[in-house]
């Protein structure tokens, strides 16, 4: 599985690079093969009271399922990452949860088979 990152406005250090890609893989951890690519954009942004944010997208191309995007603003770069990969890990293990539930089919149409 390939993690894309991207950043806009904010410096681009080895450093910052490696605890992305690191905070990224162990949320998605047990769902990899559950997922094509992953992307994640770090940008700069200004706030709605003109301070300065980071804000942290990620983007997941599932397989067999729609894409998963959302985007968490916080005050620091890895602040906005940290929350991001925590929802990384929620989001997946409640949306393929459902598709696993999807495909069991009920005891009782078991017993009658």
């Amino acid at each position: 599985m390939r993690i894309d990152l991207r950043c806009d406005g904010v410096e681009v250090s080895p450093g910052l690079k490696e605890y992305v890609a690191r905070r990224m893989r162990f949320a998605i951890g047990r769902f990899r093969s559950h997922i094509q690519w992953a992307r994640v954009k770090v940008a700069d942004v200004n706030g709605p009271r003109g301070g300065t944010d980071k804000r942290c997208v990620v983007q997941l191309r599932l397989r067999n399922l729609p894409d998963v995007i959302f985007a968490i603003t916080e005050l620091e770069v890895r602040t906005a990452v940290d929350r991001a990969a925590e929802r990384v890990a929620r989001v997946l293990a409640s949306r393929l949860g459902r598709q696993r539930q999807g495909l069991r089919l009920p005891a009782a149409a078991l017993a009658g088979a």
